[in-house]
């Protein structure tokens, strides 16, 4: 989650909690929850070598944690159109493309979701 990254969505965010943020030679690591405005929340997960994003989660919970979509690029559905990059929807068995696939744009996703 590269600085300022939340700061263009901060009408759509409550709070930010449980930040995590650690850095080893080429690797970054981010993890956050942040609770939306709605009370919905959303688990953040990215991973960065040499600043380019190598792997990603983002799950968007009802506020008792139910899934509503979870976005990431764990390479274990090759049967989506764009593998890895899939989401799954909460109610639906199976995961199915995503065009999301970073933070700025699933946040974009949520904030029209949300009008």
């Amino acid at each position: 989650m590269k600085q300022g990254s939340l700061q263009k969505f901060k009408s759509l965010i409550l709070s930010i909690d449980r930040y995590h943020h650690e850095f080893s030679r080429t690797l970054e690591l981010f993890k956050c929850k942040i609770t939306l405005r709605d009370g919905s929340n959303l688990r953040i997960l990215e991973k960065y070598n040499h600043d380019e994003l190598i792997y990603y989660s983002y799950y968007w919970l009802t506020a008792t944690d139910e899934l509503i979509i979870g976005w990431d690029n764990a390479p274990h559905h090759y049967h989506i159109k764009s593998f890895p990059h899939h989401k799954h929807i909460g109610g639906k068995k199976r995961p199915v493309a995503s065009k999301e696939r970073h933070l700025a744009t699933v946040l974009s996703f949520v904030a029209n979701r949300l009008k």
